[in-house]
């Protein structure tokens, strides 16, 4: 039953790139005729498409990323909503810098960003994290390597952006900004040892980026904001990094069951 079962879901796996890769030739956003739309579209089918296999690859190995909510984990991912929240316009519009106008749909913004919440928070955190985390031993110095090591894989990753947009300028501070938040969201697993809080953060800050990009029109990063931001920043990374230096390896959430051989090694011990 359990070959089976594997064998079915490498099926799945292997079905759902294929249409992955059907959907990035074929472009079903290419009829719309918005610019805009057109792109969230494109990126919103793109992102969705590809979470069938990657939530295929997550039961292939197993991983447990959804630990019981408590409220000590909700208290514990707050500073990082912040910076998610501080990613929005609304300081630029409240000093009158930058004016509402926009023409692209609400709708497809918030199916775009959470398509990528999930899509890239389930691949980095959910997969490569753990993954990185058995390769380089759950000791401190393997979660540093693990955090750092994802972290800028994920802003790299990035580099993709350039056959969408061709601005070197713009893809290398979301290139830099990505890794940063990529840590962020490391930080946040490894502490409640749930990918929904990561989704949560991710796509609070994809959803501000957005509103800044296609409804918003002015001046966004003004002094008061810049200084906003960096004040922010500096608190709350530096909050997560004292956290960090204090977090013994033996309290890393166990995002894999132990086999079974270990299990018994265990029990000897």
């Amino acid at each position: 039953m359990k070959r089976n079962n594997d064998l079915l879901l490498r099926v799945i796996l292997w079905v759902s790139i294929a249409l992955l890769v059907g959907v990035y030739i074929f472009d079903p956003a290419k009829g719309i005729a918005d610019p805009q739309n057109r792109q969230l579209t494109k990126m919103a089918i793109l992102r969705i498409a590809a979470i069938p296999a990657i939530v295929c690859c997550v039961v292939i190995l197993r991983l447990k990323l959804a630990g019981r909510p408590k409220l000590r984990d909700a208290v514990f991912f707050l500073p990082a909503i912040l910076i998610a929240l501080n990613n929005s316009p609304w300081l630029p519009l409240a000093c009158g810098s930058a004016t509402w106008n926009g023409t692209a749909s609400l709708w497809l913004l918030v199916v775009q960003v959470v398509g990528i919440g999930i899509m890239e928070e389930l691949a980095f955190r959910g997969i490569l994290l753990p993954v990185l985390l058995d390769r380089f031993g759950r000791s401190r110095k393997g979660m540093w390597l693990s955090v750092l090591l994802s972290s800028a894989i994920f802003g790299v990753i990035h580099f993709f952006n350039l056959l969408e947009t061709p601005n070197l300028a713009a893809v290398l501070m979301q290139v830099g900004y990505s890794a940063l938040l990529g840590a962020l969201c490391a930080a946040v697993l490894l502490g409640t040892g749930n990918i929904w809080y990561c989704v949560a953060v991710h796509t609070l800050y994809n959803f501000g980026g957005g509103l800044n990009a296609y409804f918003v029109e002015g001046t966004v990063w003004t002094a008061p904001n810049v200084v906003c931001t960096v004040l922010l920043s500096v608190a709350v990374f530096g909050w997560y990094l004292y956290w960090m230096l204090k977090l013994e390896p033996d309290r890393l959430p166990a995002f894999r069951e132990p086999k079974k051989k270990e299990q018994e090694d265990g029990e000897i011990g």
